[in-house]
Protein backbone atom coordinates (compact mmCIF):
# COMPACT_ATOMS: atom_id res chain seq x y z
CA UNK A 1 0.00 0.00 0.00
CA UNK A 2 2.58 2.34 0.63
CA UNK A 3 3.96 1.71 -2.92
CA UNK A 4 0.79 2.86 -4.43
CA UNK A 5 0.85 6.10 -1.92
CA UNK A 6 4.05 6.94 -2.60
CA UNK A 7 4.00 6.50 -6.40
CA UNK A 8 0.07 8.10 -6.69
CA UNK A 9 1.96 11.28 -4.64
CA UNK A 10 4.58 11.76 -6.86
CA UNK A 11 1.92 11.99 -9.84
CA UNK A 12 0.73 14.48 -8.43
CA UNK A 13 3.67 16.42 -7.31
CA UNK A 14 4.89 16.13 -11.20
CA UNK A 15 1.45 17.58 -12.51
CA UNK A 16 2.77 20.78 -9.78
CA UNK A 17 6.08 20.72 -11.00
CA UNK A 18 4.60 20.67 -14.51
CA UNK A 19 2.66 23.71 -13.95
CA UNK A 20 5.52 25.43 -12.34
CA UNK A 21 7.33 25.47 -16.06
CA UNK A 22 4.51 27.53 -17.13
CA UNK A 23 5.28 30.44 -14.19
CA UNK A 24 6.43 33.78 -15.06
CA UNK A 25 7.34 34.79 -11.98
CA UNK A 26 9.54 34.11 -9.50
CA UNK A 27 6.62 34.21 -6.83
CA UNK A 28 4.63 32.14 -8.87
CA UNK A 29 7.47 29.47 -9.40
CA UNK A 30 7.93 28.86 -5.67
CA UNK A 31 4.73 28.57 -4.79
CA UNK A 32 3.81 26.38 -7.18
CA UNK A 33 7.08 24.45 -6.40
CA UNK A 34 6.64 24.10 -2.61
CA UNK A 35 2.65 22.45 -3.04
CA UNK A 36 5.01 19.62 -5.13
CA UNK A 37 7.64 19.49 -2.87
CA UNK A 38 5.37 18.54 -0.16
CA UNK A 39 3.49 16.13 -2.16
CA UNK A 40 6.91 14.58 -2.68
CA UNK A 41 7.88 14.80 0.55
CA UNK A 42 4.97 12.18 1.35
CA UNK A 43 5.75 10.19 -1.53
CA UNK A 44 9.82 10.08 -0.30
CA UNK A 45 8.24 8.91 3.73
CA UNK A 46 6.17 6.06 1.57
CA UNK A 47 8.51 4.86 -0.75
CA UNK A 48 11.60 5.02 2.56
CA UNK A 49 13.77 7.38 0.96
CA UNK A 50 14.09 9.86 3.74
CA UNK A 51 17.01 11.69 3.03
CA UNK A 52 14.85 13.28 0.12
CA UNK A 53 11.74 13.42 2.40
CA UNK A 54 13.50 16.23 4.78
CA UNK A 55 15.85 17.76 1.41
CA UNK A 56 11.24 18.41 0.44
CA UNK A 57 10.23 19.53 3.53
CA UNK A 58 13.38 22.18 3.72
CA UNK A 59 12.67 23.39 0.31
CA UNK A 60 9.42 24.62 1.27
CA UNK A 61 10.72 26.36 3.99
CA UNK A 62 13.71 27.49 1.89
CA UNK A 63 11.25 29.31 -0.95
CA UNK A 64 9.19 30.46 2.39
CA UNK A 65 12.45 32.66 2.77
CA UNK A 66 13.11 33.01 -0.68
CA UNK A 67 10.17 34.91 -1.16
CA UNK A 68 10.46 37.37 1.48
CA UNK A 69 12.05 40.79 0.44
CA UNK A 70 13.89 40.88 4.40
CA UNK A 71 15.56 37.24 4.59
CA UNK A 72 18.82 37.42 6.12
CA UNK A 73 22.08 35.45 4.68
CA UNK A 74 21.95 33.69 8.21
CA UNK A 75 18.90 32.34 7.55
CA UNK A 76 19.72 31.27 3.76
CA UNK A 77 22.82 29.62 5.68
CA UNK A 78 21.11 27.99 8.01
CA UNK A 79 18.65 26.19 5.87
CA UNK A 80 21.54 25.33 3.31
CA UNK A 81 23.60 23.59 6.93
CA UNK A 82 20.35 22.43 7.98
CA UNK A 83 19.36 20.62 4.46
CA UNK A 84 23.23 19.11 4.22
CA UNK A 85 22.75 17.57 8.03
CA UNK A 86 19.71 16.44 8.39
CA UNK A 87 20.08 14.73 5.14
CA UNK A 88 23.49 13.11 6.51
CA UNK A 89 21.57 11.90 9.47
CA UNK A 90 18.00 10.79 7.79
CA UNK A 91 19.99 9.05 4.59
CA UNK A 92 19.24 5.05 4.53
CA UNK A 93 20.37 5.25 0.97
CA UNK A 94 23.69 5.25 1.30
CA UNK A 95 25.89 7.27 -1.71
CA UNK A 96 21.92 7.23 -3.59
CA UNK A 97 20.92 8.99 -0.76
CA UNK A 98 23.36 11.87 -1.39
CA UNK A 99 21.47 12.80 -4.55
CA UNK A 100 18.48 14.76 -2.81
CA UNK A 101 21.13 16.31 -0.32
CA UNK A 102 23.28 17.47 -3.23
CA UNK A 103 20.38 18.30 -5.06
CA UNK A 104 18.82 20.72 -2.14
CA UNK A 105 21.72 22.55 -2.34
CA UNK A 106 22.69 22.88 -5.70
CA UNK A 107 18.59 24.47 -6.18
CA UNK A 108 18.96 25.89 -2.58
CA UNK A 109 22.60 28.42 -4.06
CA UNK A 110 20.12 29.12 -6.96
CA UNK A 111 17.08 30.20 -4.90
CA UNK A 112 19.05 32.30 -2.30
CA UNK A 113 21.73 34.18 -4.97
CA UNK A 114 20.23 34.54 -8.30
CA UNK A 115 18.30 37.41 -8.48
CA UNK A 116 15.45 38.38 -11.28
CA UNK A 117 16.54 35.46 -13.44
CA UNK A 118 13.81 33.48 -13.53
CA UNK A 119 15.51 31.28 -16.34
CA UNK A 120 18.44 30.52 -14.29
CA UNK A 121 16.21 29.34 -11.79
CA UNK A 122 14.27 27.04 -14.29
CA UNK A 123 18.05 25.48 -15.09
CA UNK A 124 18.84 24.77 -11.77
CA UNK A 125 15.46 23.22 -10.97
CA UNK A 126 16.02 20.79 -14.31
CA UNK A 127 19.39 20.07 -12.69
CA UNK A 128 17.62 19.39 -9.37
CA UNK A 129 15.18 17.37 -11.07
CA UNK A 130 17.94 15.31 -13.07
CA UNK A 131 19.29 14.15 -9.64
CA UNK A 132 15.56 13.47 -8.13
CA UNK A 133 15.35 10.98 -11.24
CA UNK A 134 17.89 9.46 -10.32
CA UNK A 135 17.36 8.83 -6.30
CA UNK A 136 13.43 7.78 -7.52
CA UNK A 137 14.89 5.01 -9.73
CA UNK A 138 16.85 3.51 -6.88
CA UNK A 139 14.06 3.98 -4.24
CA UNK A 140 11.65 2.16 -6.84
CA UNK A 141 9.50 5.29 -7.26
CA UNK A 142 8.79 4.67 -10.98
CA UNK A 143 5.67 7.14 -11.43
CA UNK A 144 8.64 9.53 -9.93
CA UNK A 145 10.97 8.66 -12.52
CA UNK A 146 8.57 8.62 -15.38
CA UNK A 147 6.98 12.04 -14.46
CA UNK A 148 10.23 13.77 -13.68
CA UNK A 149 11.21 12.76 -16.90
CA UNK A 150 8.11 14.55 -18.43
CA UNK A 151 9.09 17.42 -16.08
CA UNK A 152 12.34 17.59 -18.06
CA UNK A 153 10.86 17.41 -21.01
CA UNK A 154 8.36 19.98 -20.29
CA UNK A 155 11.16 22.62 -18.68
CA UNK A 156 13.76 21.81 -21.11
CA UNK A 157 11.10 22.58 -24.02
CA UNK A 158 9.69 25.84 -21.85
CA UNK A 159 13.24 26.97 -21.72
CA UNK A 160 13.82 26.81 -25.49
CA UNK A 161 10.53 28.29 -25.98
CA UNK A 162 11.00 31.08 -24.28
CA UNK A 163 14.97 32.31 -24.86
Amino acid sequence: MAYILGNLCSLLAMLCDSYSSTRENKKDLLFTQSISQFIYGLSSIFLKGYSASVQNFISIIRNYFALKEDRSKAIDWLLIIAGIVLGVVFNNRGLIGWLPILANLEYSLAVFYIKDNERLIKISFLITVIMYTLFNIFILNIVGTITNSIVIISYIVNLLKNK
